[in-house]
């Protein structure tokens, strides 16, 4: 924190210099531990705005889930506070339906004998939302993608105690490679047996397509994104859409009903926000943000055309399979490390997260940068370039 008699007269501190804490520019992506995004001035006026004023939120939310799920192309749609969230709700929706009961009178072992059924390969921290909701999560198949999984091994899964199944999708066009289960299988198989599929497309945008894919175009009941990544709202927050018929038993279960959802709170702040970054993402030329991305790319691998202990190439798609490129800078001729590389980056001025990923070097990913940040890496790798 600068000391208060080493503050120049006049000059307005941020919050972060008040904190003494250092903002860094971000080359990773939409990482939740960098903060994931930045709200749109829009959709920050937007947020300011619904904060000085009342409203039931009853009524807020009936308006923004019809306005959304119509930007969204689906039956119906639900804000909440987080991906994590909508994973817990869409499983107590789906537990209420194999049930035939309201959710709120059935007892903790009756929600323990459902299951939901989801591949090994697709195992993340974040399903356990689906375990704290009190049912079982089935794992099936390898803990990889890569190995072919049968269609009979999912279809021998399926029981009686089966609520639902989960699955996360992959972009461009929600599939993996040729040969593994994608979600087309996996709606098929689980269709033919009467039992409704989750897609998690957490960081599945772009392309905004996905938005409606897997539900309207593909068939899943329901599907769930993060709001606090590209769709540039709100850090704690989510979206479910899809059927009607589970986001109508939502509705009542989630905040602020006094179901299962009640404790996981969303202010009219976070509501309103996230409908407006919906509404601009959905709006947004997305041809013209991949150019951009594009260009930023090739401003770093020319910058490093002459570098004496770096070396710059394109790859595609990015880290979580999303349409986007990013930059390799490789190490060369040189005894760094990928993690001092990672260390000098993050300790200069301006600091700048990169992450390797088990290779010798860093990935740029221009993603969540502004006009200008490009320019400041580069002038950061060349500061190293010469003391290393």
């Amino acid at each position: 924190m600068v000391p208060l008699h080493h503050r120049q007269p006049g000059v307005k501190m941020s919050i972060y210099q008040e904190l003494g804490v250092k903002t860094v520019i971000n080359a990773v992506g939409t990482y939740t531990v960098v903060g994931a995004t930045r709200m749109s001035e829009t959709t920050l006026r937007d947020m300011c705005e619904a904060a000085r004023d009342f409203v039931e939120i009853e009524v807020l939310q009936q308006a923004v889930h019809r306005k959304v799920a119509e930007l969204t192309r689906n039956e119906a749609a639900f804000l909440c506070n987080s991906c994590s969230t909508a994973i817990y709700l869409a499983a107590a929706a789906f537990v209420e339906k194999h049930c035939a009961r309201n959710f709120n009178l059935l007892s903790a072992e009756e929600i323990g004998k459902c299951e939901c059924v989801a591949l090994w390969g697709q195992h993340i921290p974040y399903d356990h939302a689906i375990e704290q909701l009190g049912m079982k999560l089935k794992f099936i198949g390898y803990p990889n993608m890569q190995a072919a999984l049968a269609p009979e091994v999912l279809d021998g899964a399926i029981n009686e105690n089966t609520a639902f199944a989960y699955f996360a999708p992959r972009t461009p066009d929600g599939y993996y490679g040729e040969g593994c289960m994608n979600l087309a299988d996996f709606l098929k198989i689980c269709h033919a047996k009467g039992i409704p599929v989750l897609a998690d497309g957490a960081a599945q945008l772009p392309p905004k397509s996905n938005l409606w894919r897997y539900t309207t175009d593909m068939g899943a009941e329901l599907a769930c994104f993060s709001g606090g990544k590209d769709l540039a709202g709100p850090q704690a927050s989510g979206l479910l859409v899809g059927k009607q018929e589970f986001i109508s038993i939502i509705e009542h279960l989630g905040f602020p009903k006094y179901g299962p959802g009640r404790l996981m709170k969303i202010g009219r702040e976070e509501i309103v926000a996230l409908y407006s970054a919906i509404r601009q993402y959905v709006n947004a030329d997305e041809e013209a943000r991949l150019r951009w991305c594009e260009n930023e790319v090739k401003k770093l691998i020319d910058a490093m055309a002459d570098a004496a202990h770096f070396t710059a190439v394109r790859t595609w798609p990015n880290q979580a399979g999303q349409p986007l490129p990013r930059a390799f800078v490789e190490l060369k001729n040189t005894g760094v490390t990928a993690s001092q590389l990672r260390q000098m980056l993050a300790e200069g001025e301006p600091g700048i997260i990169a992450y390797s990923e088990n290779r010798s070097g860093v990935y740029i990913n221009p993603m969540c940068l502004q006009s200008g940040e490009m320019e400041k890496i580069i002038e950061r790798f060349k500061e190293i370039d010469q003391t290393i």
